[in-house]
């Protein structure tokens, strides 16, 4: 499999290689535009970068907390504070996915305008580290599995929302 991606790279400028797939990490990998379809109809067209800014639901926050000096486990209160931070600093529209053991996983809204930028997220994080006890964050960016998914799930749920009710 792999053999055949260098292959795919290593085609000269000019050349347009058409092929098909069902895993996004080949397509990531190997085109420089894609196209979505689900169940048959074209969803988007564009580059990965474009279709992930584009269709991605936001950036996903992870912040990781200095474990307490006491040896203590972390609290309710220390994920409380933690989110209002993220709430009051970051986005309203901020959601936690998870937390525990001083690990939490948030939902961004997409960088569309409304001032929040990936220089603004660094810049506020790093400035919040010893006040809020932050050993470590990083955001990702949705890939482009969590685009086509998220097609596939909007397909299904107007696929199932059309049939008749009994």
């Amino acid at each position: 499999k792999r053999h055949l991606w260098r292959v795919v790279k290593r085609r000269p400028p000019g050349q347009t290689v058409v092929f098909t797939t069902h895993s996004m990490e080949e397509a990531e990998a190997l085109c420089d535009r894609l196209a979505i379809q689900v169940n048959g109809q074209l969803r988007c067209l564009g580059s990965p970068i474009y279709i992930k800014n584009k269709y991605g639901s936001g950036y996903q926050l992870e912040i990781i907390l200095e474990r307490p000096p006491d040896g203590q486990m972390h609290t309710q209160e220390d994920e409380q504070r933690i989110t209002q931070f993220v709430d009051t600093s970051l986005s309203r529209e901020a959601t936690l996915i998870e937390g525990h053991s001083g690990r939490y996983l948030y939902q961004l809204p997409p960088l569309q305008g409304g001032g929040l930028s990936l220089g603004r997220i660094f810049t506020v994080l790093h400035g919040a580290q010893r006040q809020y006890g932050i050993a470590e964050y990083s955001l990702a960016q949705p890939s482009l599995e969590q685009v086509f998914l998220r097609f596939a799930q909007e397909q299904a749920d107007a696929d199932l929302a059309a049939q008749p009710r009994a």
